[in-house]
């Protein structure tokens, strides 16, 4: 950013400086010829006027008017070569400083309304989520990190997306303009036209890993959330570019485990896990996906990870008796209960959209202490949280009290939550309290 900064000054001043100068050097051009200059072309003139009189071409009474309109002309000459006046040398440098503020706010006033000046903000616009099922996939469409900006309204996006259109009729080969286009396109969930913006941009970049992946998200999302067929092949094509690609890996799994290839599952999300970014909540994402995955292949698929528990899963058992205690602590803490949804509510879900239901510190970190997954067609549904289902081993449910229950339908399957997303909390409860009901009645603005 710093860089762009010190690059974009540096040609506005260079801008200015060839403009302006011809202005600030205008009052010596005005001068015209030097004194000395004009009375040197008049001597000649009179010199050859003298040579016409003697020679007897010219007649002395013709010579006497002639001399006398030279020395006329000659006065007129010099006194129009004078400097010109205080006041219009004023008049210069006033239009070389207007000339030169036009100079500066001009490009800045329509980088601003044309251009992406959240762009200069890391992470001010967020590419669109992916909607498959697994929410690992979600989580790396949006770079695996909520971003710390405020939305943009439809109508702020849509006037970003015409100054563009504009821009690439002028300049078809800008290739980030292409992809900002792109998507500017996915934020609105215009995907049809966000996958012709990204052809446009992979025409110009083909090698870069990112786009692709882009490309084959926003192209799942035009075909119903289907990943199979030509999304899945852009996905390869992006991993045979760059295989730690945090976002292919992560969509590539989901179409695998679309098609039941539960190993294959394992092995894409295991890798994106180990390339992610270091976010509590992706990587709780990706690895409930992964806990899920890894049951359905029968354990196949690489070393396990500490699971994010789907309901009725208990996690691994305890290798000898020095993981007793453990266990017992997890057990002693756990907090019980149930899940339920409003009905004036019932209308916004949708039997596959994805329950997320945690527990957090309600006096602490934000970080889900423990993490279970479900599905609106199970509700209502009883849930038990533990140590075992932490993201993270520092951040368990028997270091923080009190602790409060939320659970929350996500309709894209991310673990962030989204505008339209349906959510409840309990009271602030013990750890090891059973009967917490949780309602889900509010909806996410």
């Amino acid at each position: 950013m710093i860089g762009f900064f010190i690059a974009a000054g540096l040609l506005l001043a260079l801008g200015v400086v060839v403009m302006i100068w011809p202005l600030l050097r205008g009052d010596r051009g005005a001068q015209g010829p030097r004194p000395e200059a004009v009375v040197g072309m008049f001597r000649e003139r009179l010199a050859e006027l003298e040579a016409e009189r003697k020679s007897g071409v010219l007649p002395d009474e013709q010579y006497e008017q002639n001399r006398r309109e030279i020395e006329r002309q000659l006065i007129e000459a010099v006194a129009g070569s004078a400097p010109p006046p205080a006041a219009a040398a004023g008049r210069a440098r006033w239009s070389a400083a207007l000339v030169g503020l036009f100079l500066v706010l001009v490009p800045v006033l329509l980088y601003i309304y044309l251009g992406a000046p959240g762009a200069l903000v890391p992470g001010a616009i967020a590419p669109a989520d992916a909607g498959d099922g697994a929410a690992a996939a979600n989580a790396a469409a949006s770079g695996g990190a909520k971003s710390k900006a405020g939305p943009l309204s439809s109508a702020q996006v849509q006037k970003m997306i015409d100054g563009l259109n504009d821009a690439l009729k002028k300049s078809p080969g800008d290739a980030q303009g292409w992809t900002m286009l792109a998507r500017a396109y996915a934020y609105q969930h215009q995907y049809s036209e966000a996958v012709r913006a990204f052809t446009k941009a992979i025409a110009l970049t083909p090698k870069n890993a990112r786009l692709l992946a882009d490309m084959a998200d926003a192209m799942a999302m035009a075909n119903g959330q289907r990943l199979e067929g030509e999304p899945e092949k852009i996905l390869d094509r992006a991993l045979q570019i760059d295989p730690k690609e945090i976002k292919a890996l992560a969509l590539a799994g989901t179409a695998a485990f679309d098609r039941h290839d539960y190993a294959r599952a394992v092995t894409l999300w295991e890798r994106a896990l180990k390339a992610a970014p270091n976010d509590p909540e992706f990587a709780a994402t990706l690895r409930s996906s992964l806990d899920e995955a890894r049951q359905l292949a029968g354990g196949k698929g690489g070393a396990p990870l500490p699971p994010v528990a789907d309901q009725g899963s208990s996690g691994s058992a305890p290798d000898s008796a020095a993981a007793a205690p453990t266990a017992a602590a997890a057990a002693g803490s756990a907090v019980r209960g149930k899940v339920s949804l409003a009905s004036g509510l019932a209308a916004k879900a949708q039997p596959g959209d994805t329950i997320f239901v945690f527990a957090r510190a309600a006096n602490g970190p934000k970080v889900p202490l423990a993490l279970l997954r479900r599905q609106v067609k199970d509700l209502p549904f009883e849930f038990s949280l533990d140590d075992s289902m932490a993201m993270m081993p520092e951040y368990t449910l028997s270091k923080y009290a009190p602790v409060i229950v939320g659970a929350r339908v996500s309709h894209s399957g991310d673990a962030i939550a989204a505008a339209g997303d349906l959510q409840g909390f309990s009271k602030p409860v013990a750890p090891g309290t059973s009967g917490v009901n949780v309602t889900i009645d509010q909806v996410v603005n």
